[in-house]
């Protein structure tokens, strides 16, 4: 696993992200912040979580977990022992069952993936990731900086990991639903969740970064955002 602060300024409150597959810290550097500090984990091919993750609930008083997409999962199964030290733990887009028919992604479509996985497939996954070409042109021009080969060998890690560590606890309080998202369907998002959790759902693609300006502006509205059943 790779880190990643985005920004840093000794602020007393820190934002702990975790990130995507495929991605790194490019797709988000558009992101402002004010109020916080920002630290990304990326790069799922081990999941050794780096000693400067354990130092963040040390040096701040306030600590936010956000985790979206495959990330999610990742969070949850390394973070279950700091559950009760976050301030807010926010999913965005993902589940704690992400290979999954009913409450994430179905296996077949997870595995015809990794199968069919090239440079131009890769390209179109974040064209559905972002909802269309339109919303994809924001994405084009910060597209991660990783090789090809690095980004399905984390794709392949994280089959693996998922198929062989099933968990049944949830750290997380809070998650957003996009209701257009392609990757993980809005259903069966609702159906990983049900009631256990705040749900926020919004008019969002799986990648809904370029919805905001500023990381304060996520926690804000996953704050104060209300259930849209």
């Amino acid at each position: 696993m790779k880190i990643k602060w985005l920004h840093k300024s000794s602020k007393r409150k820190c934002i702990l992200f975790f990130n995507g597959w495929s991605c790194d810290e490019k797709p988000f550097q558009h992101l402002a912040s004010k109020e916080y500090d920002v630290i990304s984990c990326y790069d799922y091919k081990d999941i050794l979580l780096p000693n400067e993750v354990n130092c963040v609930f040390e040096d701040y008083e306030e600590v936010y977990l956000t985790s979206w997409s495959l990330g999610v999962y990742v969070a949850n199964l390394l973070l279950k022992a700091h559950q009760s030290l976050f301030t807010d733990a926010i999913a965005i887009n993902g589940t704690l069952n992400p290979i999954d028919n009913l409450k994430g992604i179905p296996s077949a479509v997870f595995q015809g993936t990794i199968d069919g996985l090239n440079l131009k497939s890769l390209e179109k996954f974040w064209m559905r990731m972002c909802g269309g070409k339109s919303a994809f042109n924001h994405f084009k021009s910060n597209v991660p900086n990783r090789e090809f080969d690095d980004q399905l060998l984390e794709l392949k890690e994280l089959q693996k990991l998922i198929q062989n560590h099933f968990v049944d606890w949830n750290i997380y309080n809070k998650a957003l639903i996009g209701k257009q998202d392609l990757i993980f369907s809005a259903n069966n998002q609702k159906l990983a969740w049900k009631e256990s959790i705040d749900i926020v759902e919004r008019e969002y693609p799986h990648y809904c970064f370029d919805k905001w300006n500023l990381w304060d502006e996520i926690i804000e509205e996953l704050s104060c955002g209300k259930s849209e059943y």
